[in-house]
C-alpha cells in the first residue's frame, strides 16, 4: 500500500509541475493575456491611423484644394504670382558697423543658396 500511495504522489508532483511550469501553465496563460491586451492597444493605435490617412486619401482624390495644400505644406509649392518672405525665427545679431566697413557680407551669406536661382 505505501508504494501505490508513492506513486499517486510521484503522478500528483509531476501533474502540478506541468500545471505551473509547463506548457499552458498560469504563468504562460498570464503572459498571454498580458501580450493579447498590449497587441489591442497596438492595434487601436494603428485602426485610427489607418482611418486618418483614409480621410487624407478621399481628401486629396475629391477636392483639388487639398492637394494644392499638401503641395504648399510638404514639397513648398509657390504661385508665380505670390512673393516668397523667408521669416527666420532666431535671426543672426548683425554687428555695428565700424566706420569704413561694410556689412555687404553678412548680408548676402543670410539668403540661403539657391532662393532665385530658376
Amino acid at each position: 500500500m505505501r508504494w501505490l500511495l508513492s506513486i499517486l504522489a510521484l503522478i500528483l508532483l509531476i501533474l502540478q509541475f506541468r500545471l505551473w511550469f509547463g506548457e499552458g501553465s498560469f504563468a504562460q496563460k498570464v503572459e498571454l493575456t498580458r501580450k493579447i491586451e498590449q497587441q489591442g492597444g497596438r492595434n487601436e493605435r494603428l485602426t485610427e491611423r489607418n482611418r486618418i490617412l483614409a480621410e487624407e486619401v478621399d481628401g486629396l482624390r475629391n477636392d483639388p484644394g487639398a492637394i494644392e495644400e499638401r503641395a504648399r505644406t510638404d514639397l513648398g509649392m509657390i504661385r508665380s504670382d505670390e512673393t516668397f518672405f523667408l521669416v527666420l525665427d532666431n535671426p543672426r545679431p548683425q554687428s555695428v558697423e565700424k566706420p569704413g566697413e561694410r556689412l555687404e557680407a553678412d548680408a548676402v551669406d543670410s539668403i540661403p543658396e539657391g532662393l532665385f536661382e530658376e
